[in-house]
């Protein structure tokens, strides 16, 4: 596509409005009507009505968090208006796209708001988070290089007090009842006044790699022999 072709326009009411998360995970969503005057250009006449009426439809079908990767990917930032400029404001040229019969079609705010049947306020929103970098990992992770949730410290501090569980007391109470299997919450419990916070999801995911069938039968044996003493005793009071 020409330069000649784009058009550019300038969210000045990025810097008198807010910008929150409300908008972007809920968006509301109000009526929009099919006008020919958005703006200078028309940039609404590119397209028939028959066009209009199904691209709407088409994107009623998308969930919330599909629509706003989809409308994500239709905006972009004018790299030659911001360079030249000595200083970076929160407001910024943007371009929005309009994809017509596979080819994608500049147009201006106003027109991509209405054809995408969506508000001001959410594509404000997806603005601004796309000059702070949202659309990637901050921490300069790969897609696929996960960082690890878990220090490899931590990963031994849980592995030795877990085994040292099996071989204490400790076990008839870290085994769940009726069930042969560790009481994750009370090995969780545990762990943590002994070393420390840490969140349950992180130490039950690494637990879950211990959980051999040697280990779990440790645990049933705990728990039928924590079953056996119950009765023991319990005739005993008789």
């Amino acid at each position: 596509m020409d330069d000649i072709e784009l058009k550019y326009d300038y969210d000045s009411e990025d810097q008198e409005e807010d910008d929150t998360d409300t908008e972007y995970d809920n968006p509301p969503s109000p009526k929009t009507t099919f006008g020919d005057n958005c703006c200078t250009n028309k940039c609404l006449l590119m397209f028939d009505d028959e066009f209009k009426t199904r691209f709407k439809a088409d994107m009623s079908l998308l969930q919330k968090f599909e629509k706003n990767i989809y409308l994500f990917a239709m905006i972009s930032i004018n790299r030659n208006k911001i360079n030249a400029t000595k200083i970076i404001k929160s407001s910024k040229y943007f371009q929005y796209a309009v994809k017509h019969y596979g080819v994608n079609q500049s147009v201006c705010k106003s027109a991509f708001v209405i054809l995408h049947d969506t508000t001001p306020a959410l594509v404000r929103t997806l603005c601004m988070k796309m000059t702070v970098g949202h659309n990637t990992p901050v921490d300069g992770r790969g897609k696929h290089n996960n960082r690890s949730t878990i220090s490899d410290e931590t990963k031994v501090a849980i592995k030795d007090h877990f085994f040292s569980i099996l071989k204490s007391p400790n076990i008839f109470k870290c085994a769940k009842k009726n069930l042969g299997q560790p009481n994750i919450s009370q090995l969780w419990i545990s762990f943590k006044q002994e070393h420390g916070h840490i969140s349950r999801s992180t130490y039950t995911k690494y637990i879950q790699s211990l959980l051999t069938p040697e280990v779990v039968s440790n645990f049933m044996c705990a728990n039928q022999a924590k079953q056996i003493l119950q009765y023991i005793n319990k005739n005993k009071s008789r």
